[in-house]
């Protein structure tokens, strides 16, 4: 996902998925974090909520989640 694309897509469903902790899951994004690098670089990550657990919260970068699809 873009930065430009998150505000369409808050607090509609995503699909998060990441090989190396074998994820692939649906969430809720529900923000967006800017943060500043060790090295002076800003970066963005995303802010995802469980769909089926209210509590369970997730923060991850923006390229490892993609806009469900609405049916």
């Amino acid at each position: 996902m873009k930065i430009n694309e998150v505000k369409a897509a808050l607090g509609k469903r995503v699909r998060f998925r990441d090989d190396r902790l074998f994820c692939n899951a649906e969430y809720i994004l529900t923000g967006c974090i800017i943060r500043l690098s060790d090295r002076g670089q800003f970066y963005y990550q995303a802010e995802l909520q469980d769909v089926r657990q209210n509590k369970a919260v997730c923060i991850t970068s923006l390229d490892k989640i993609t806009l469900e699809k609405e049916v």
